[in-house]
């Protein structure tokens, strides 16, 4: 454990207020507020709120779709004359809106009508009306519950770690990147060998960034579980990626159990490891630019526009910055990963190694997005852990049931969220401070204060 001078000034500022004045928090949020009091006020304050919610989150969300919407515009594959309409009839933005809306209603009216009748402000309140708040999740659809449930409840551990680590109680150097690590590497483990345990957009989603077809991971996946490969179906599959001879030769001679699926079917289109590594960097930057560019530029234009609207070289330069940083990690994130794979390939060839195992591509992932995430700027590194922790808990999740470890409760999602929003709610009332400055600043937008 570090010595608190080895700290973080952020953290030191949180800790000495702690323990100079632990009621800090409170008082701060008291001042100069104009507290609604009666029944009357509560409701109308908690209307209001609810309202401001909506429109906020509906914005954002469908500021997303417009964006992503006009990509599919300039590629031809979307017609201009529907984009309005698209953009503010789009299902998932009035859900997310609705959700945001309910959320801040109940929260404010529950938060609210315990003070006034407990005549007190604690924390209690704030746990109580964040549980009951938490109940906002029905508005989303039930296959999205299940994952909003999980990033919630990631960020409230997320807050109880930071609590902790404001009190000397606990603390790991680096851990943000560790904890983006240790979900990838279940996240890749998942990619390659349990597909199913990943929601299908999301599995497609990294296909199409990895760059390496469905058809040939399978294969792979084949191999490593110890069935036979026939020379058939093995060239069947690469005959859809315009192959080269070399390729075509290797697979041909392709014992029906190879130790490893060779280099040629993993990437058949192109001859050589290293220009295929040179190769899916270049596509992957390319490719992921339009997606970090638009989710670098609509937060900024919602949640800072008047800072924008004073220095927009400024602001538009940061933003250029952060999304070239962000495509510079995707882009070594995927090469690292596919090195690894040629590398163990490599092994095997030259008879340095004779082994084959389906944890490997586990540990490859730990090691490509540990290596890879130090591009990434500070502050996004915790958001990207925080973002890939609830993929992952899903996918172990969902292995550990179908293997009869554990049992389905009905509505559980319901549970956690309002679990999760509990502790997030009242360490936003009592220890702002606690919770990550992108939730922080999410929340004081799209909710204020109590």
């Amino acid at each position: 454990m570090l010595r608190p001078s080895q700290r973080s000034s952020s953290y030191d500022r949180l800790r000495a207020k702690l323990i100079r004045n632990p009621s800090s928090y409170k008082e701060v949020n008291k001042k100069d507020w104009n507290r609604p009091q009666t029944p009357h006020e509560i409701a109308i304050h908690a209307i209001k709120g609810g309202a401001r919610a909506f429109i906020m989150a509906y914005g954002l969300r469908a500021g997303v779709h417009f964006c992503f919407y006009l990509l599919r515009v300039i590629r031809k594959k979307a017609a201009l004359s529907n984009i309005l309409s698209a953009t503010l009839k789009n299902e998932v933005a009035l859900r997310f809106g609705a959700m945001f809306g309910v959320f801040a209603f109940l929260w404010k009216g529950v938060n609210n009508g315990m003070r006034v009748y407990r005549n007190k402000e604690d924390r209690l309140n704030g746990l109580v009306a964040g549980a009951v708040a938490g109940l906002a999740i029905l508005c989303e659809k039930q296959e999205k519950r299940v994952d909003i449930a999980q990033q919630l409840f990631v960020r409230a551990l997320q807050g109880v770690y930071n609590a902790g680590k404001a009190r000397d109680i606990i603390y790991f150097k680096n851990g943000d990147a560790l904890l983006f690590g240790l979900a990838c590497m279940e996240i890749l483990y998942a990619y390659t060998m349990q597909p199913s345990t990943l929601a299908p957009g999301y599995y497609d989603f990294m296909i199409k960034t990895a760059r390496v077809p469905h058809d040939l991971l399978r294969l792979n996946e084949k191999n490593v579980r110890g069935n036979a490969l026939s020379v058939h179906e093995t060239l069947n599959a690469i005959q859809k990626f315009r192959p080269t001879d070399k390729a075509i030769k290797a697979v041909q001679s392709l014992p029906a159990h190879p130790t490893v699926v060779p280099c040629e079917a993993i990437h058949p289109w192109v001859d050589g490891c290293h220009a295929t590594a040179l190769e899916r960097f270049i596509k992957v930057v390319q490719s992921m630019f339009p997606i970090y560019g638009t989710l670098h530029l609509v937060p900024m234009l919602i949640f800072r526009f008047s800072q924008f609207s004073k220095m927009p070289v400024s602001m538009l330069s940061k933003t250029a910055l952060g999304t070239a940083k962000s495509c510079a990690f995707m882009g070594l994130f995927v090469t690292l990963y596919q090195y690894q794979f040629c590398m163990h390939r490599n092994l095997v060839k030259n008879n340095i190694i004779d082994f084959n195992s389906k944890y490997l591509y586990g540990l490859f992932g730990f090691v490509c997005s540990f290596s890879s995430i130090f591009l990434e700027e500070k502050k996004r590194r915790g958001e990207l852990a925080m973002y890939c922790l609830p993929i992952a808990l899903k996918s172990y999740y969902q292995i550990l049931y179908q293997r009869k470890w554990i049992i389905h409760i009905k509505h559980f999602e319901v549970m956690m969220t309002s679990f999760a929003m509990a502790i997030i709610m009242s360490f936003y009332q009592e220890e702002p401070d606690v919770l990550s400055s992108f939730v922080r600043k999410i929340m004081l937008h799209l909710f204020g204060r109590n």
